[in-house]
């Protein structure tokens, strides 16, 4: 350890040293705080005495020999090289019977026996300085048996005559047990005391820029003088911490002019670590006993302890207490009475024995509680504690858990609610408090309660369970899709014999097809459709449950779920009982007032579905964003992932299509999948609608292998899952599966009374479907009937069923259709189903000849594509294209003035004038969409693949594919080249084949016109 601020004391014992040699004796006392440098500062004193010629003698006082007569005396004369007749002599000296008598009987001389062994040990080290000067240097003198303290004495009353230098070592860190010593010692006229302090910044200072060079070493001084106090040991090991961390981080050690590595500098701060813990322990053990039990106690109490508190727990007086403290202040652990980091406490924390540490947290909570510290203060020990049986604890975490819970603390109050548990001798309150545990913990992770639920279910059924608790659990029972167990649970708190009166929500019907309930077979999710015709109706439908729960709701609560029965509701409306407020206007007064917490939670996802539903889309992203970010500060990532599931649907009807993936991944990033329970569907619906859209099918399938659990059907994710899954289907060019999954999706949506447009328009999907595959009649058939459906007034809904009708009707008729759907769209803020509605008006206008205008609208398209994010080949294949005869083919290439003309200005454009010449659609001219009944190979080539080569399969010239499609003919060519490479083929003439085409031109596939969807649309 390098010497810093030591220059006075290394001056004052060289000039001692020359005294001595010039036949002066004397005593130097060199007090100081552990780990101070006392010890090299002997240790190069030393140095010194040697070279000077001196005779050096050492010895070191330990605690462990402390109780050893003369101990230290024969480590000196070990080291005075003595003759045989001194070693004999000294030997006899040493009797055990003289050794055994006490050094005091009173305060008067010492027994005969002591003071002759004692002389004589004495004068055989005088007669050795009579031949040459000696230095007699003892460290930890404090730990000196009292025998060679009292040769010590001997010695330095006799100095004055010989040539001897005394140096004694003394840590100030221990409460002196022998002060006569000091007393007599320091009393003699030769005796010189210096106190050693700690280190200044300045010595701090010499010791970084001692180490290190650098134009940074200075700047380290402060820190580093703050967490050390000084103290010379624990300044080295934080230099050592910082090399560790510079080293670990990778940016591999720069060296200083010793060689070392220097500190880490990498954030502007050195950092307690490994090296600066392990020297706050040596601290702690380098002191007194009593230091260190202070140490600990005032670790423990933490940073707001009291002096009066602290001699409470030490069981001792103020006075000694505070000498204790004071010792610690001189250490450099503490700064006025606390300790200078967190680090150092922790280091004083670990540095005591468990079992010691469970007993020191009872009597420390004991002693707070006496004192009248309030549940958050006491429930940090009573954690931490051996089992305090007291009537005072039990009432105590309880409290503290439900404040901690209110400061957004989860892990403190999951903490109290365990220590609760476990201490709890009431068996109902104890299962109370389960439930407590499985509410507070799902705030960050669902599935650490599911353990809970059956033993949870058993005391329900049993009646040992209140309402408000059974209530508690029926909801986390639904979320893990335990249907029948929780129907059990209602049947047992509804029925007679109840422990106590509940809330009629727990009441009423709860059969089924006017049956009462009985076990349920497992079902797969994927057989649902087969499994639950919709003669059977499963769980009540949502809204009749939100008019059941209604009667139990309070306050607000109750508002927002009336909110949203009414916007569930087909035959509901704005007004309701609600004095003519809108439903808008409800919700985002219900945002405002209500805060975010598990009571409130409800409502607020209440209200916020309510606006989604109501495309009040803008108004939903800036709450789903406030809410999302107070969630994140409050630490709570199960609200997190709601609300970003929330701004993942927002996000995908706004057309923010990458946006829309992102808020939906991050969801089931915060809480994996098996802590959404069976609301798993929802997220990872939304995720697979999102990248189906944005044309990443890989990405999207990797969603599918996600487990969605068999209970997902009967909650409003399982029918989005289907419905997205569907798109995905079509998009990969399966339309029989994804006709299966929007048919079963509506049967789903019906059962549980979310068959609403607005919330799914799964009718315009399927006939969408059936279109690609033939039935023109049963397409339109689904379009009309999700129009009679549609609340008054412009919907998403409506314009994506507008969209769809229109390409059901007379080509005069379709620019009227799709102009509607575009202006609600547009004034709705959906760009990626305006972008859509848009490429189709492009084709209906190139249908009715009118090229300059279909070709604006399909860069309008195109545009509004890259806008949500995608590229227009890569969503999901559109209606088909309606071709024209040759000479009614516009054939201009995308140049000219065109493209100086506003791309969006006929956005919005309602009506289209039907021009004559025009010919009906047949399916023999559509593109070959599908892969349920084309050739396998086919499947290979992407949706723009597929169309250019259908095209060029029936005859068409790359100008009028390129015309037909709204594309560049260089475009074309690419698309064929690699059309080629795929199906191996050379040229255009051998697409025919594949295609079941003539030589002679198109000829429709087998089975394509005409045909009907597999399966049938059930009645709903």
């Amino acid at each position: 350890m390098e010497l810093m601020e030591r220059n006075a004391e290394i001056s004052i014992l060289n000039g001692m040293l020359d005294a001595c040699m010039a036949g002066r004796g004397g005593v130097a006392l060199i007090s100081g705080p552990a780990a101070s440098g006392k010890t090299a500062l002997l240790r190069a004193f030393g140095t010194r005495v040697v070279a000077a010629g001196a005779l050096f003698l050492q010895a070191t006082g330990s605690g462990a020999e402390r109780d050893l007569p003369l101990g230290v005396m024969e480590q000196l004369l070990l080291g005075a090289d003595l003759p045989g007749a001194d070693v004999e002599l000294a030997a006899g000296l040493q009797d055990p019977e003289a050794a055994a008598t006490p050094v005091r009987r009173d305060e008067g001389a010492l027994p005969a026996a002591v003071a002759n062994v004692l002389a004589g040990l004495c004068g055989i080290l005088l007669a050795k300085a009579r031949e040459k000067p000696m230095v007699l240097c003892i460290d930890e003198v404090q730990h000196v048996d009292a025998y060679s303290l009292e040769c010590v004495l001997y010695l330095a009353r006799r100095i004055e005559a010989g040539r001897i230098l005394v140096v004694l070592g003394e840590s100030s860190s221990f409460l002196s047990e022998n002060p006569r010593f000091r007393v007599e010692l320091l009393r003699l006229p030769g005796c010189r005391h210096m106190r050693l302090g700690l280190l200044s910044r300045r010595g701090v200072t010499e010791m970084i820029t001692a180490r290190r060079s650098g134009r940074r070493a200075r700047s380290l001084a402060p820190d580093l003088h703050r967490l050390s106090g000084g103290n010379p040991l624990l300044m080295c090991a934080l230099l050592e911490d910082c090399r560790a961390g510079r080293a670990t981080a990778g940016a591999g050690p720069a060296t200083g002019p010793d060689g070392t590595a220097e500190p880490d500098e990498t954030d502007g701060r050195p950092v307690p670590g490994p090296a600066f813990e392990q020297a706050v322990t040596t601290c702690l053990y380098r002191g007194d006993v009593a230091i260190r039990h202070t140490a600990w106690a005032l670790a423990v109490l933490g940073p707001h302890a009291s002096r009066a508190a602290l001699a409470a727990v030490l069981e001792t007086t103020a006075e000694e207490a505070h000498r204790s403290l004071h010792a610690l202040n001189e250490t450099g652990l503490l700064s006025a009475d606390r300790f200078r980091h967190e680090a150092g406490r922790t280091a004083v924390l670990r540095s005591m024995d468990p079992a010691y540490r469970t007993r020191l947290e009872a009597r420390v909570a004991r002693v707070l509680h006496e004192h009248g510290e309030p549940a958050t203060v006491l429930v940090r020990h009573l954690i931490a504690a051996d089992p305090i049986d007291a009537p005072w604890t039990l009432p105590t975490l309880l409290e503290a858990a439900e404040r901690a819970l209110a400061d957004d603390e989860v892990a403190l109050a999951l903490d109290c609610l365990r220590a609760a548990r476990d201490s709890c001798p009431d068996e109902r309150q104890a299962l109370s408090i389960r439930v407590a545990l499985i509410q507070a913990g799902w705030r960050v992770n669902p599935a650490a309660g599911y353990g809970h639920l059956p033993e949870l279910t058993a005391a329900a059924r049993a009646g040992r369970l209140g309402m408000r608790d059974t209530r508690t659990l029926i909801g986390h029972l639904l979320w893990f899709g335990q249907v029948d167990q929780a129907l059990a649970v209602l049947d047992a708190a509804a029925g007679p014999g109840a422990g106590e009166p509940g809330p009629e929500s727990l009441r009423g019907p709860v059969t089924r097809a006017g049956k009462p309930h009985g076990p349920r077979k497992p079902q797969r999710f994927d057989s649902v459709r087969q499994s639950t015709p919709l003669g059977l109706a499963g769980p009540p439908g949502v809204i009749d449950a939100l008019r059941r729960l209604l009667p139990a709701a309070r306050g607000t609560e109750q508002g927002a779920l009336a909110l949203l029965a009414t916007v569930l509701d087909p035959t509901g409306n704005d007004d309701g009982d609600s004095g003519g407020e809108s439903v808008v206007v409800r919700a985002e007064r219900a945002l405002q007032g209500a805060r975010l917490d598990d009571r409130s939670l409800t409502e607020i996802l209440a209200a916020l579905s309510s606006l989604v539903l109501t495309d009040e889309l803008d108004k939903a992203a800036f709450w789903c964003d406030a809410l999302r970010q107070e969630a994140a500060e409050r630490h709570a990532p199960m609200w997190q992932s709601l609300f970003a599931l929330l701004k993942a649907l927002v996000e995908f009807r706004r057309g923010a299509l990458a946006a829309a993936a992102d808020s939906a991944r991050a969801a089931l990033t915060l809480i994996a999948p098996e802590g959404w329970g069976v609301a798993v569907a929802s997220p990872v619906a939304a995720l697979l609608r999102a990248e189906t859209a944005l044309g990443r099918l890989d990405h999207a399938a990797a969603q599918l292998s996600v487990p969605i659990p068999d209970a997902a059907r009967h909650t409003s994710g399982g029918p989005l899952y289907l419905w997205a899954r569907g798109h995905h289907h079509l998009a990969a060019g399966r339309p029989h599966a994804a006709l299966d999954d929007f048919l079963v999706c509506g049967e789903l949506t019906a059962a549980c009374g979310l068959d609403l447009p607005e919330f799914i328009p799964w009718r315009s999907d399927a006939a969408r479907v059936c279109l690609s595959l033939g039935d023109e009649r049963r397409a339109r058939s689904l379009a009309e009937e999700q129009l009679t459906r549609l609340r008054a007034g412009g919907s998403w809904a409506r314009g994506v069923t507008l969209r769809v009708l229109a390409a059901t009707a007379e080509p005069q008729d379709r620019p009227r259709l799709l102009g509607e759907a575009m202006e609600i769209h547009g004034e709705r803020g959906h760009r990626f189903e305006l972008a859509r509605a848009t490429e189709e008006l492009a084709r209906a206008h190139h249908e009715l000849g009118d090229g300059s205008r279909a070709r604006r609208l399909a860069r309008t398209a195109q545009r509004l594509m890259r806008e949500c994010g995608i590229e227009p080949s890569a969503h999901d294949v559109p209606p088909p294209v309606h071709e024209t005869s040759s000479a009614d083919t516009d054939t201009d290439t995308d140049t000219g003035t065109d493209t100086d003309t506003d791309a969006y200005a006929d956005i919005g454009v309602g009506t289209g004038t039907a021009e004559e010449g025009t010919r009906q659609r047949s399916a023999s001219e559509r593109p070959w969409p599908l892969s349920g009944t084309r050739p396998h190979v086919i499947d290979e080539l992407s949706d723009a693949e597929l169309r250019v080569a259908t095209l060029a399969a029936r005859g068409h010239t790359n100008r009028q594919i390129a015309a037909k499609l709204f594309i560049t003919v260089s475009t074309v060519e690419q698309h064929l080249t690699r059309v080629y490479r795929k199906l191996d083929v050379r040229r255009r003439t051998d697409l025919a084949p594949m295609y079941g085409l003539g030589a002679r031109g198109p000829q429709g596939p087998a089975g394509s016109r005409g045909g009907t969807a597999r399966g049938h649309l059930r009645a709903g």
